[in-house]
């Protein structure tokens, strides 16, 4: 027996956890109105356009975020908030986004840094668990840690020494990443000199 699309539109919400999104819907080409009859009949709330929630679902800024801009990856401080590389929670949101990505005026509440080239963009995008438990997309902590040292005199210094030694005593740590990105990024000296210090301390 075929799943109806309410069927489909109900696994989409059970498996967000509360939500659900317009583009998932129209990856299922499910079409609209569904959605629209699906959100009346389950009480749902708009969060914003085209994503809805149950009443009690707990908003997920970084999630609302980059789903309305998707192109952005979270970077530099928000990176090292979601890695745990810092404890500093951030009252702004840190990305980067390519060339030419402007989708909005300047805001006091976003810092966005550009990449211009699409090879380095990309570089080090990973998938990592908000402290909510939803999947967003971020530097790794090697593409991090390469930023921040390259922008360290615009980074609050004890946000940035703390960073260092705790990705030094990571597990989970990949220094053959860290040279490679360095690498990519033109500062493979400065971080093969920084970290060779930082990985020999106490």
């Amino acid at each position: 027996m075929q799943e109806t699309n309410e069927k489909k539109l109900e696994k989409m919400l059970n498996a967000n956890s509360g939500y659900i999104t317009r583009k998932q819907v129209d990856n299922h080409k499910i079409p609209s109105w569904f959605l629209t009859d699906f959100v009346r009949k389950q009480g749902l709330v708009k969060v914003d356009k085209g994503f809805y929630a149950q009443e009690q679902w707990i908003r997920d800024d970084y999630l609302v975020f980059q789903y309305k801009y998707p192109r952005f990856i979270f970077s530099y401080v928000s990176a090292l908030f979601l890695h745990g590389l810092t404890d500093q929670l951030p009252d702004y949101f840190e990305v980067t986004g390519p060339k030419n990505y402007r989708p909005f005026s300047p805001n006091p509440s976003v810092t966005i840094h550009t990449d211009s080239h699409e090879e380095t963009y990309k570089l080090g995008i990973c998938k990592i668990k908000t402290s909510l438990g939803h999947l967003v997309e971020c530097y790794d902590m090697e593409r991090t840690i390469c930023d921040i040292i390259k922008s360290s005199q615009k980074i609050d210094a004890e946000i940035y020494g703390k960073a260092l030694k705790l990705y030094a005593k990571s597990k989970d740590k990949n220094t053959h990443n860290l040279l490679r990105y360095a690498q990519a990024l033109k500062i493979e000296s400065k971080v093969a000199e920084l970290m060779t210090v930082v990985l020999n301390e106490d």
